[in-house]
């Protein structure tokens, strides 16, 4: 019966301990992207790519349209690269091109093979933002922030 309590307890010391970082590690970084004066937030990816941009913020960034399906703008740095990539770009999420060391943001769906890119974060209000930006000027500026 001794060592069932020990057990017990050193399960519940266990459970207490790891607690908070299980709930840290589950957080998602937030950043806030300024279209115009309207903000839009967005959720970043669990990866080393994300959180290197995430911690060289604030970002201005003043980016083109390109191929009718995306803006990007060319990084002021090269950030980490070691995540996963996709050829598959959603409408309303950020991507990250080292082949142009470029900052994206896709307003409608486009599969890029060859080429690939990482995921950096989906917009909250994706449908919102991907019509502003099919109706936006070939040109735009953008501030982009941590929440």
């Amino acid at each position: 019966m001794k060592f069932a309590i020990s057990m017990s307890v050193l399960f519940a010391l266990v459970l207490i301990l790891t607690f908070p970082y299980a709930a840290m590690s589950a957080e998602k970084n937030s950043i806030i992207i300024n279209f115009a004066g309207k903000n839009y937030v967005a959720e970043l990816e669990d990866n080393a790519t994300a959180r290197d941009i995430f911690n060289r913020m604030p970002l201005s960034l003043n980016l083109q349209r390109y191929a009718g399906h995306e803006y990007f703008a060319d990084l002021p740095f090269r950030p980490e690269i070691a995540a996963e990539k996709t050829s598959r770009l959603e409408a309303g999420h950020l991507y990250y091109w080292d082949g142009g060391n470029s900052f994206v943001i896709n307003y409608e769906e486009f599969n890029s093979a060859p080429y690939k890119e990482v995921h950096i974060a989906k917009i909250n209000n994706p449908e919102e933002i991907c019509e502003y930006l099919r109706n936006a000027n070939d040109n735009i500026s953008v501030k982009i922030i941590k929440k």
